[in-house]
């Protein structure tokens, strides 16, 4: 047999700036944000629960020379490598079967799992049909594949996963380990939308290897003689995806084929993160719930699933683990772009409509609570300061305790409390993650009067007013550029900050900001409540509604301006003469200076296009900044 894929390959750098990329310009504020897992095998939680067995579900069948033969519990085997190379339907036609995955997922659409052996993807179909209550049609065999797809199995039984199917053969959505023939089940009417998890390649190559009867864990120079053996089948996803025959070696052409599909038809997962994959990739792209008898159902899979996950027996650099990423360099290669395609589709997946519209439901349900800013004031009503960070957040926040002598909500002393600190004229509560939020509206923060001003990171803290007591919101903006520049140079130097980020001082501003992952257009995503995947116009045009409608707006650029309009609007007054000066004028912070960047320049415009949705906000907040300004100069008894 000729032997592929053994020639040396420099992956490090390319492995680190992936992983890298999952790091988010606002993880604090991202409330769902999931730390990665560990990448190591899953193998014991996959066994089904009860009701997750697919509508044909048939006993596995015997698998390539027996070497990935798994427990009876065990249903999913690499498929045999004879068919790699055999075209269904002639070169490219199967492909064109699957959509875009950066298009908008429809009715018409046919979920398609792809079961890559020792990855999680058990974990995946259990979630899917005993969490969701989707019917899955899982194949393990070409056979059935062949034979479906002469029948028209999808075109005639295949139902939305959005409506509850008839009795008998019909399904939601598509299963199996053969991708070829799997896609070649689709057709024009009902295309597929494939969804896989990624591994590690060292760390399937051990699951592989300990899948074999007689083998134990820890053995690795066992397993590095398997790998080396001639039964060992190098660079598997490279094949399957590129159709490359078990008779040649794989090639780069092999691996650019492989990687092109890759990035332009697969929704990614990785079983080093199923927690995000599984609630940050999959139900917002297909617009997937628990159903109302399952709630946990999907938390409760993943946790075993983590609890099942023991250490590889592998050193990383170790001389076999070198060894296997050799034979393997393409699946290397592969993998790490996978790690930048999973973290690219968390900012720039479509969401499903369904999902688009609850959470545009939601940004406006979450403001109801705040007066719009041209009704009369109540005495009742409470200011509510929606703090952008790096945007004279903190100059704003000591300003009003200090020169108004108003009591302001920030939890400066873990635990949250009710407590007021005299010193710092601070209401000891924590508003700044939805659980938070959650506590303040229950206890009925708003109604016991112990703060003169809500601040928050969060709009949705806007729900712990209420009718009777409801927030008059106003919030300070900053140019999207420098506002990115200077929060990235603060997180190098922040050790205090939970979103400290040493391993930023390795890179330039320009390249963190061209990662994939990067946490982009946050003001919009606040706004709107699109905190994850792609934006469109219509996010835009909420987030400019909600922001003229219901905030007093401040410009950073123009402190002296904003606190001119804060005081007239709310009726503040110093209460002691040059105060707000000093506090509006006091030094910058010397310990977070970093290059002037130029106007216009490289890295301005690489900012100003990742951000595109915010700067066009912040250009809409100029002009009602201006126009707000002219209302009150005319009549500052009266409101906006």
């Amino acid at each position: 047999m000729t032997r592929g894929g053994r020639g040396k390959v420099v992956f490090g750098a390319a492995l680190v700036l992936a992983a890298s990329s999952s790091f988010l310009l606002f993880s604090k504020l991202d409330p769902i944000e999931v730390v990665p897992l560990h990448d190591v095998t899953l193998e014991a939680a996959l066994q089904p629960r009860n009701g997750g067995n697919p509508i044909d579900y048939k006993p596995p069948l015997s698998n390539h020379r027996g070497l990935q033969r798994r427990d009876s519990d065990h249903s999913i085997n690499y498929p045999r490598p004879e068919i790699h190379g055999k075209t269904v339907d002639g070169p490219g036609i199967f492909v064109q079967m699957l959509r875009r995955a950066r298009e908008r997922v429809s009715d018409s659409d046919v979920p398609f799992l792809l079961e890559v052996p020792h990855t999680g993807s058990d974990t995946i179909y259990n979630i899917l049909t005993t969490c969701y209550g989707l019917r899955g049609r899982r194949y393990l065999g070409t056979e059935e594949l062949a034979r479906d797809k002469e029948l028209g199995v999808v075109d005639k039984y295949y139902v939305s996963s959005h409506e509850k199917p008839p009795d008998g053969d019909y399904f939601h959505f598509v299963s199996t380990p053969h991708y070829q023939e799997g896609a070649a089940l689709f057709s024009f009417e009902h295309r597929g939308r494939i969804m896989l998890m990624m591994r590690h390649p060292c760390v399937i190559a051990e699951s592989m290897y300990l899948s074999r009867p007689g083998t134990t864990k820890g053995d690795v120079k066992g397993l590095l003689n398997f790998t080396m053996s001639p039964d060992y089948y190098d660079n598997w996803m490279t094949r399957m995806i590129a159709n490359v025959p078990e008779s040649r070696a794989v090639t780069e052409s092999d691996f650019v084929e492989a990687r092109k599909i890759l990035e332009n038809k697969f929704l990614i997962g990785m079983t080093s993160d199923i927690a995000e994959t599984v609630i940050k990739r999959m139900k917002l792209y297909f617009g997937w719930k628990e159903l109302p008898n399952q709630k946990g159902c999907e938390l409760e899979y993943i946790r075993q699933a983590i609890s099942a996950l023991p250490p590889s027996s592998l050193v990383e650099g170790s001389y076999e683990w070198r060894e296997i990423q050799r034979i393997n360099r393409y699946d290397m290669k592969l993998y790490a772009r996978s790690m930048s395609v999973f973290g690219s589709q968390k900012m720039g997946m479509p969401i499903h409509e369904l999902v688009a519209g609850e959470e545009k439901k939601a940004a406006r349900t979450s403001v109801e609570n705040l007066s719009d800013v041209s009704e009369a004031k109540e005495k009742s009503d409470i200011p509510f300061f929606w703090h952008i960070p790096k945007a004279s957040g903190t100059t704003v926040k000591e300003t009003l305790s200090d020169c108004y002598g108003l009591v302001r909500t920030e939890m400066i002393r873990p635990p949250s409390s009710l407590d007021i600190i005299t010193k710092s004229n601070v209401l000891n509560v924590d508003l700044s993650t939805p659980e938070a939020v959650a506590t303040a509206k229950e206890i009925g923060l708003a109604e016991k009067g112990l703060a003169d001003v809500f601040i928050s990171q969060l709009v949705e803290a806007s729900t712990v007013f209420t009718p009777e007591h409801r927030g008059r919101a106003f919030t300070i903006l900053r140019h999207p550029v420098t506002l990115a520049a200077s929060l990235f140079y603060y997180r190098r130097i922040a050790t205090w900050e939970p979103t400290y980020r040493p391993e930023y001082n390795d890179i330039t501003l320009e390249e963190y900001v061209k990662m994939d992952g990067y946490y982009d257009n946050w003001m919009v995503r606040m706004l709107a409540n699109a905190k994850l995947g792609g934006l469109n116009q219509d996010h835009l045009d909420l987030a400019k509604s909600i922001l003229s409608e219901r905030f007093v707006i401040g410009m950073s650029e123009h402190m002296d301006e904003t606190f001119r309009q804060l005081e007239l609007y709310f009726g503040w007054k110093e209460n002691k003469a040059g105060c707000v000066q000093d506090h509006l004028h006091a030094p910058s912070n010397k310990n977070n200076r970093y290059p002037d960047l130029e106007r216009g320049g490289t890295v301005w415009n690489t900012i100003a296009d990742r951000n595109k949705f915010d700067m066009s906000l912040y250009y809409y907040a100029l002009q009602i900044f201006g126009i707000q300004s002219e209302k009150l100069i005319k009549d500052s008894s009266r409101m906006l």
